[in-house]
């Protein structure tokens, strides 16, 4: 690999992981993805994925979804082909997942959301405010 397509890569990791974080995601470059360290992916993430960033004119698809694969088996995570082609916008990002992964996410959007859960602390007020108003009542 050349000098020039390194430092391309490392900036396209950079920029992945940064519209991560401006998303809500905490994430970061994890520099020493390639090297001998237990964690594999291009971008270090708090959400169990695994990313393989790809900045690139054409790629090696199948090539590119093994190698976050096997990463992704070693950490037990989820594997993610992130790819910017050349000419791209920029902050434009393609997502590679398989098919279990896609499935699981449907399903969790699928599922009617609880608009408001209380906290502890609010079902601790209102069981004493119960308490209390059950107390009033018994004095009446």
């Amino acid at each position: 690999m050349s000098l020039l397509a390194k430092k391309k890569g490392n900036a396209g990791e950079r920029r992945f992981a940064e519209w991560l974080t401006h998303n809500g995601i905490r994430a970061w470059r994890d520099a020493g993805s390639g090297g001998g360290n237990r964690e594999k992916s291009d971008v270090g993430n708090n959400i169990n994925a695994n990313f393989e960033v790809k900045t690139v004119k054409k790629i090696n698809l199948l090539k590119a979804w093994n190698q976050t694969e096997s990463a992704a088996e070693k950490t037990h995570n989820t594997p993610y082909v992130v790819v910017h082609f050349d000419g791209m916008r920029d902050g434009e990002w393609l997502m590679v997942m398989d098919n279990y992964s896609w499935l699981e996410l449907y399903k969790q959007a699928r599922q009617p959301k609880n608009i408001y859960e209380p906290s502890r602390q609010f079902k601790w007020k209102l069981e004493t405010l119960k308490k209390i108003m059950n107390d009033i009542l018994k004095d009446l």
